[in-house]
């Protein structure tokens, strides 16, 4: 089900390349500029067979109908199949925590955790949510726990170690006893091998 939601997007992306101005002018021979024309009209017939050829529970599918239309049944179609099945892409959980957060905070950090427990790595997470939880933690005033997802979001995603113990100090109030405390927890995630191989999950009582 997931492929063919990667598959949707995949061709929407090739769709916006193709239409490109510059990309467009770079298209000298008028056989190349055909060409152009007739694969950007052809690329919406190839995703209308993949949506008619996925079959079952397809939330990921719905939420690229609901963007795509507009349609709000889409959406509770989208919102359903999470409850109903635990194979969903992340883009759907990261749509529904940004919608959630609009109205609560908590509601979103309900589906922000869903997602947790439905992940196997922490590598495995998108941006967004590294990003909502060091919110999240900020707005709860619980630096520690802000901290060390900063740490993780610098770890996995920027690939630029370590905490940003500047802003934390000015701006948390943290002491550097405490950030030390945040940045060996970090380390110990990553590094330390009683955590090697730990699924989200298993992590849940030290980072949520």
């Amino acid at each position: 089900m997931n492929k063919a939601y990667i598959a949707l997007t995949v061709l929407d992306k090739y769709k916006a390349c193709l239409e490109n101005v510059v990309l467009a002018q770079s298209a000298r021979q008028k056989s190349d500029e055909i060409s152009r024309f007739q694969t950007i009209a052809n690329i919406p017939t190839y995703q209308n067979r993949i949506v008619k050829e996925t079959k079952g529970v397809r939330p990921a599918i719905n939420l690229w109908l609901y963007k795509k239309t507009g349609n709000t049944d889409y959406w509770e179609s989208m919102v359903n199949g999470v409850k109903m099945t635990e194979n969903v892409h992340q883009d759907v959980y990261t749509v529904m925590m940004a919608e959630a957060a609009t109205r609560s905070m908590d509601d979103a950090r309900k589906i922000a955790d869903l997602l947790l427990g439905r992940t196997e790595f922490l590598n495995d997470l998108a941006p967004e949510i590294f990003e909502f939880y060091i919110l999240c933690y900020l707005k709860k005033e619980d630096n520690f726990k802000a901290a060390v997802w900063h740490g993780l979001f610098t770890e996995f995603i920027e690939e630029n170690p370590g905490i940003n113990t500047r802003y934390f100090k000015f701006h948390g109030n943290m002491k550097s006893s405490t950030l030390k405390d945040a940045q060996d927890l970090v380390d110990s995630i990553i590094f330390d091998s009683d955590w090697k191989g730990l699924r989200v999950k298993d992590l849940a009582k030290v980072i949520i």
